[in-house]
Formats: C-alpha cells, structure tokens, sequence
C-alpha cells in the first residue's frame, strides 16, 4: 500500500510538472531579447504578464508563474486574477470574501 501511494505522489507531481505552460525559443547571437529589451545569458528575470522567463546561451525560456484553477465549482463561483502576486484566487459569486475549493489546477 505504502508503494502505492508513493508511485500516485509521483505521478502527481509529474503531471504537474508536464502541465507548466512554457515556451522556448532560439536566440541570437546577442542573446534574448523580450518586451524591447536584451538579455544576454545567463540571466533570470520576471515579466509583467507573470511569467519567470530564463536567457541561456542557446534559447529562452519562459514558464507561467500563475496556478490556473481548472476544477471547481463554476456554476457558483469565478476565478479572480491578482497580477502583483501572480495569482489565481478562487470565490463564491454571491460573496468574494469566501473563497471556494479547487480540486485541481495546471501551473
């Protein structure tokens, strides 16, 4: 039993880490460049649409930073975007003081 549930703790966190939305591209000679700016490699940096993106000698790369709850209750509550904490905060409709359960989410 104990074998079980290490294997679906594994699993989890694998499905998880297949699910961060990311991209790569090449880069130039220069290095990286992104929203009118140049990076050269190595460098680490976080961009206004919440994403950490990183300069590596031969591409960039860029993975979401934001959790996006994907199931929950729809009908009675909405997924609220907080942009400074990159965040996702899931609330009731009728009351956005009361925060409603996620049963699982991509990021």
């Amino acid at each position: 039993m104990r074998h079980v549930l290490v294997f679906l703790l594994i699993l989890a966190l694998l499905i998880n880490l297949c699910d961060a939305q990311c991209s790569v591209k090449p880069v130039g000679r220069k290095g990286c460049f992104q929203n009118g700016k140049w990076y050269r490699a190595p460098a680490v940096w976080k961009t206004n649409n919440c994403q950490r993106c990183e300069c590596k000698p031969k591409e960039l790369i860029c993975c979401s930073l934001v959790f996006r709850p994907i199931n929950y209750d729809k009908k009675k509550c909405i997924a609220m975007f907080h942009r400074q904490s990159c965040s996702i905060r899931v609330v009731k409709k009728n009351d956005p003081a009361e925060r409603c359960h996620v049963f699982a989410g991509v990021g």
